[in-house]
């Protein structure tokens, strides 16, 4: 027969952790992998990329509101400069910057709001960018003037204002859009000076070159910050899968996957001196496998930590409370332990547990009680006293079960004279 051993959980069932074990090792490769090989194109891994942005959605969100708001106001500002270099344009500019740019924000970000896709928020920032840019182009066309070509570097404006906040490769779009739109501008449109085409071409080539290294770099220290919080998160979580697989191995019997008696004691002790404190009744049933000897003997040792691994996985199911234990005391001895369960409800416990071993069916020929496994076992009832100690309970169970085997096995007995034991410490123990 198996001896007592451990595996990793504290609970009367058995809690796999390969399946965290493999996430958590899962992501911490993938990111120590794409640490490793850089992003150069500020791209992650599709998992890693979806998780990215995920994980900054409601603050990005939060942002295109804020901002959304102020590119509206901007926008319709601009109005002065058409009223101060093409006073004619002013009506139709008004329909532009006032009638169709907020409500278009506006609606974007209700719509977005409601299809809750990170990945499509941030095309969005450019598309908003680009429209504006698409309607100052217009108004800038509509009010031809010898001056007019001067308006083009609204345009700046409005690609630095939407490069800062987008994304980078959303931003790139944004500039190249910028850029073809101002450089149709001022190929169509007059220049009295003959320098302004060249001086508002160049400031504008400078500004995307200035904002886009700025937003690469924004967006590259942000997507490294995610990625080492990533791999400090996937290190906290190996570490505490660990911790709880060392638990488990502390706690739980390897071969019955149920608490081991170094468990127990430990619950039972916290158990009593909490009853002890409350008022409340602690009960412990301790079982043992019939005539196990003879069935190890019969059909040998690996049969025998089946049988035993059988029962363990009977006597959970014949549980019903989250705060009751099963656990396995010692080679074929198992114990289980009731909180606030007076002498009635234990007995009625003891007696599910013992025909839920009897219903597993297993064959056992060496019996001297039935052809099938069976359990005795002795169960005690206990209200702590101020001088009692749980020891005492469980020797009061074991008197019991003694009793269970004198009186021919496969049956469930109480402890008795519980109160006449205890007398000597003056406190009334039976529940």
């Amino acid at each position: 027969m198996a001896g007592e051993s451990s595996s990793a959980s504290a609970s009367t069932a058995s809690v796999p952790l390969t399946d965290a074990h493999d996430v958590a090792s899962a992501q911490a490769a993938l990111v120590s992998k794409t640490l490793a090989d850089g992003f150069p194109l500020l791209t992650f891994p599709r998992e890693l990329e979806d998780r990215f942005l995920t994980e900054g959605e409601a603050n990005r969100f939060h942002m295109m509101v804020v901002a959304g708001l102020a590119a509206v106001l901007l926008f319709g500002a601009m109005i002065v400069g058409d009223y101060l270099l093409s006073p004619g344009v002013v009506p139709f500019a008004a329909v532009l910057r006032e009638g169709i740019f907020p409500p278009a924000v506006i609606i974007g970000l209700l719509v977005l709001r409601h299809l809750r896709m990170p990945s499509v928020n941030e095309w969005m920032i450019a598309l908003a960018g680009v429209l504006a840019a698409v309607l100052e182009v217009a108004i800038v066309l509509k009010g031809q003037s010898d001056w007019a070509v001067a308006r083009v570097v609204q345009l700046n404006i409005i690609m630095v204002f939407t490069c800062v906040i987008a994304r980078f490769w959303p931003a790139v779009l944004m500039a190249a859009a910028v850029a073809g739109l101002h450089g149709y501008v001022v190929a169509i449109m007059p220049d009295v000076t003959g320098m302004m085409s060249f001086n508002t071409s160049l400031l504008l080539g400078t500004s995307i070159a200035f904002v886009l290294y700025g937003n690469y770099k924004q967006e590259h220290d942000g997507r490294m910050s995610f990625l080492l919080d990533a791999r400090e998160q996937a290190l906290h979580a190996s570490l505490t899968e660990a911790h709880e697989r060392l638990t488990r191995l502390a706690t739980t019997d390897a071969l019955t996957q149920v608490a081991n008696r170094r468990y127990v004691e430990t619950y039972l002790s916290e158990c009593w001196q909490r009853a002890r404190q409350e008022g409340h009744c602690v009960s412990l049933i301790l079982l043992d496998v019939d005539y196990f000897k003879p069935f190890n003997d019969r059909y040998g040792h690996q049969a025998g930590d089946r049988c035993l691994a059988a029962v363990a996985e009977a006597l959970k199911s014949g549980i019903r409370r989250p705060g009751d234990l099963v656990a396995r005391w010692g080679g074929e001895e198992f114990v289980v332990v009731l909180l606030d369960a007076d002498a009635e409800a234990t007995k009625a416990a003891s007696e599910r547990l013992r025909l839920a071993v009897s219903a597993l069916r297993m064959s056992h020929e060496g019996s001297m009680c039935g052809h099938h496994v069976t359990v005795s076992g002795g169960w005690a009832s206990a209200i702590p006293g101020a001088q009692d100690e749980w020891p005492q309970l469980v020797q009061l169970a074991d008197d019991a079960l003694y009793e269970a085997k004198r009186a021919g096995r496969d049956r469930m007995h109480a402890a008795h004279g519980v109160t006449a034991h205890l007398a000597a410490v003056g406190e009334v123990w039976r529940c």
